[in-house]
């Protein structure tokens, strides 16, 4: 184990609270007491499709990861299709490459954006978001922790969805939630109302959220309860 791990390790071991294993939430609050960065998220992904939020240092992190599954882009979203950190030292200079996401995030307060792979080989499984408030790059020596940052991320998560157990009890990823559920069973009904593949009828939620200036989720809440109907040949104009 590299110098530079055992100092990230001790990190995240002093972030953690409670007497249980480390978790996701210490690996987050950990980045932001030493990265120079101003909030942390993981989220975990099976595809663009599918993401759930496991952990954000604070609201505007948490706000970042939604905004990225509205618009289905940004740098989150380009880092699990690329497979390589996305580091966005300027936010602003962004806009063009994801126009629904730049100007809410930067409305919202955030000014740079890197984005971490948690992969093992050909497996992606999740990201590691960092946000600062202000623009400006993370130096060489910040790369390298939050390289070792992201390993222990993925270490948690691997360890999780193996069954691996270190004591009674140990679950990483304790704090996953279900609230994305309703999202996805919305798709699955907009797709059937519109004969589109999954992807497609996803799209049409965002946009339909997008118009409206609504979180995806309150529209997919009426969706599933019925009080939204997608027809085909209907405009996603609110």
């Amino acid at each position: 184990m590299s110098d530079r791990t055992v100092k990230v390790w001790a990190w995240i071991a002093a972030a953690h609270e409670g007497d249980g294993p480390v978790s996701v939430a210490a690996v987050c609050t950990a980045a932001v007491r030493h990265l120079g960065v101003d909030g942390a998220s993981v989220t975990a992904m099976s595809s663009l499709l599918v993401s759930e939020p496991l952990f954000a240092s604070d609201e505007l992190s948490a706000r970042l990861e939604e905004l990225q599954f509205a618009a289905g882009e940004g740098p989150g979203a380009d880092e699990f299709t690329l497979g390589s950190p996305v580091l966005v030292a300027d936010l602003e200079s962004a806009a063009a490459r994801w126009p629904g996401f730049v100007p809410e995030a930067l409305a919202a307060g955030a000014h740079a954006m890197f984005a971490l792979p948690l992969q093992t080989g050909a497996i992606r499984v999740g990201v590691l978001s960092l946000y600062r408030a202000l623009p400006g790059p993370l130096s060489a020596g910040e790369l390298a922790d939050v390289l070792v940052f992201a390993d222990v991320a993925l270490q948690l998560m691997m360890d999780a969805s193996s069954g691996i157990s270190g004591s009674p009890g140990y679950r990483p990823l304790d704090g996953l939630s279900d609230r994305r559920a309703v999202v996805y069973q919305a798709t699955g009904m907009i797709s059937v109302q519109l004969d589109v593949s999954l992807a497609e009828a996803l799209a049409r939620l965002r946009a339909y959220a997008f118009a409206a200036s609504a979180p995806v989720g309150d529209v997919a809440g009426d969706v599933v309860s019925r009080r939204l109907r997608f027809d085909p040949g209907a405009s996603t104009d609110a």
